[in-house]
């Protein structure tokens, strides 16, 4: 680590060193996160202070103002869960000063912005998926076959972009998510590049087996080439994200379909799930999610006749009293 006199040690000095530290002991898709936020965020506008200078107080209006005035989204600024990456590098880096005593004990207890604007979450109609369906098949390509894969099992874009045929066992029409392929810009003190990495997927749980329809794994088989071939290029080079979802924008506009991103084929595979009466557990460990609680928060919303039954049957009592 690095060390200075205690008292002229910027905290962009330490930030850095700190996370350099740390390279060895994260994924690189997680280092890379890191320095992003660090570089654009943390060490330009708290970077100038000392050490031993940085309090409680310091650090919250820091964050107050970055959730108010950072890169504009349709909040107004950033978003509470990059507020909450930014927390959690602060307090990793600041907790390890402490352990030097290179600054004093500090409660690193902050407060997060309250916000009433909530993320909705589009999904494709049931005459969308319809026409989507009819459109891959009949102009049938691995590549555009993808998409239905995505929409009928809900696997997510990295995923998809990392699959190998090896990966799918015809046999027993079964998915193996093992892996995650994603592009990552690195940003520190020493390199400044962007690269495509492959690595197991970020939870345990996203490591996963995936039942295939009958139908679909004969019709996906047709296009099956070497074992070790990506199955989007059917060739050993990969097809990256970014160049993915330019494609699948193409095809929306061919199959005449309202553009929607294409993390929305994942939402529109666990709403139906969801619809069909599937219960909680098994849609989760589809998706992949860590906890049942994730699937619950993202995916079950009850419509208000759900709501107005539920209120009945409580009532039950009170009306058959009502009713005498």
């Amino acid at each position: 680590m690095l060390f200075k006199t205690k008292n002229k040690i910027l905290y962009k000095d330490w930030i850095w060193d700190w996370l350099l530290y740390k390279k060895d002991y994260i994924k690189e898709s997680t280092y890379a996160n890191y320095s992003n936020i660090i570089s654009n965020h943390i060490a330009p506008d708290l970077g100038k202070y000392y050490l031993n200078k940085l309090n409680n107080k310091i650090i919250q209006e820091f964050l107050l103002n970055k959730y108010k005035n950072g890169k504009l989204d349709h909040s107004g600024g950033l978003s509470i869960k990059t507020i909450k990456d930014i927390v959690a590098i602060i307090k990793s880096s600041l907790k390890s000063a402490m352990k030097e005593k290179l600054v004093q004990n500090l409660s690193l207890d902050f407060i997060y912005p309250k916000t009433n604007t909530k993320d909705k979450t589009y999904i494709l109609s049931k005459q969308e998926q319809n026409n989507l369906t009819n459109y891959i098949l009949e102009n049938q390509s691995i590549k555009s076959f993808g998409i239905l894969l995505t929409l009928y099992s809900g696997i997510r874009i990295g995923e998809l972009c990392a699959l190998q045929w090896k990966d799918i066992d015809f046999k027993n029409n079964i998915l193996h998510i093992n892996k995650t392929l994603q592009r990552v810009y690195i940003k520190d003190t020493q390199i400044n590049i962007s690269k495509i990495i492959i690595t197991k997927p970020k939870t345990h749980n996203a490591e996963r087996e995936i039942p295939l329809n009958k139908e679909f794994s004969s019709e996906l088989k047709k296009y099956k080439t070497s074992s070790d071939d990506y199955i989007l290029s059917c060739s050993n080079k990969w097809v990256e994200p970014r160049t993915y979802r330019r494609f699948y924008q193409k095809i929306l506009k061919k199959a005449n379909i309202t553009n929607i991103n294409f993390h929305g084929l994942r939402h529109t595979f666990a709403t139906n799930c969801i619809k069909l009466g599937i219960d909680y557990k098994t849609v989760s460990e589809l998706l992949g999610h860590a906890t049942v609680n994730i699937t619950l928060n993202l995916y079950v919303h009850p419509e208000m006749s759900q709501k107005k039954k539920c209120i009945n049957l409580i009532c039950k009592n009170f009306q058959e009293k009502i009713l005498k």
